[in-house]
């Protein structure tokens, strides 16, 4: 039994030294080996620093960047929204290697570089792996698969993207901008000297969710607002947390800004499984127009051969 024991700790121990050497070599030896390997090829950028990456060089330089005043003639707005990329270019050249925590990130300006990947017909510039946060956010959609997968999510959405469905929906982004123009034409004529001051940010975002609403949820747009406002708030998350260093686990951990994303990603998901069940259930006088009704259309068609383009309910 003594045997036993002896022999189940031991493999205990060395399965627990082994992930430890691993993650360790992650977060020393290998950062630094590719670093020296795009040194070679005269690919330059900052140092890596243990765990941080350039984590915390891009945190400083955006805290910098918001303290100094817009200049409101200008138009170059990259120091502002993206100083890390915007100091790096001038020290490293239009291509440069950075970190993102323990992960590399090479940042690119080549515009034939950029073509070259962004056609990637030889199929060796595969996605990324998303910050966990954004995945959250975005899901497994479009932006963040690849392959066949990527494929069949293309197909299902195509339809909605013909000339005749977008004249629809440019309707729609036109009633919801009216209504915002009729809005402040009454605040202004409220006001004795017929004058009123606007806040444009507020309007505007609220616009962005009417738009959304209307053109991808139609008669269910109440409810597609709602998924929207939670998807901003899990934006403002992801936001305040991206650049933190990722400790492996943490995730899971029930901090208080875990249970808020938590909370949020599962009023988004009940919403769109209520929205979608309601338009199943009324499919015999079609799934409607919008993007969702689309894609719902798409993947019911009838026959074996749609089996391709069939998506689930997380999916959808």
């Amino acid at each position: 039994m003594e045997d036993f024991l002896v022999l189940v700790l031991s493999s205990v121990a060395v399965i627990i030294i082994s992930q430890l050497l691993k993650v360790l070599l992650n977060l020393t030896w290998r950062p630094y080996a590719i670093t020296k390997w795009y040194r070679e090829q005269g690919i330059l950028g900052p140092d890596y620093k243990f765990m941080k990456g350039s984590n915390e060089e891009i945190g400083n330089l955006k805290l910098g960047a918001q303290k100094v005043p817009m200049d409101v003639n200008s138009h170059d707005f990259t120091p502002r929204v993206l100083p890390h990329y915007h100091k790096w270019m001038s020290l490293y050249g239009r291509n440069f290697l950075f970190w993102f925590g323990s992960m590399p990130r090479i940042c690119i300006t080549d515009m034939e570089l950029v073509k070259q990947i962004l056609s990637n017909k030889s199929g060796w510039y595969p996605k990324s792996d998303p910050h966990p946060t954004l995945l959250t956010i975005l899901g497994k959609g479009l932006v963040l698969i690849d392959g066949p997968d990527w494929a069949r999510h293309r197909r299902v959405v195509n339809p909605a993207f013909t000339i005749e469905k977008l004249k629809m929906m440019t309707r729609k982004m036109t009633g919801c901008a009216k209504s915002m123009i009729e809005g402040w034409e009454n605040q202004i004529a409220q006001e004795k000297s017929k004058q009123a001051e606007i806040e444009l940010h507020k309007y505007f975002l609220e616009l962005t969710a009417d738009i959304i609403a209307h053109t991808a949820f139609g008669s269910s747009y109440i409810k597609g607002k709602e998924v929207f406002l939670s998807q901003k708030e899990l934006l403002t998350l992801a936001i305040a947390t991206l650049f933190n260093v990722r400790i492996p686990g943490f995730g899971y951990l029930p901090t208080p800004n875990n249970r808020k994303r938590w909370s949020l990603d599962k009023k988004v998901r009940t919403t769109l499984k209520q929205i979608i069940n309601e338009r199943m259930k009324s499919r015999d006088g079609g799934y409607g127009n919008d993007l969702l009704g689309l894609m719902l259309e798409t993947c019911m068609a009838g026959g074996k051969e749609n089996d391709k383009n069939r998506m689930t309910m997380d999916e959808s």
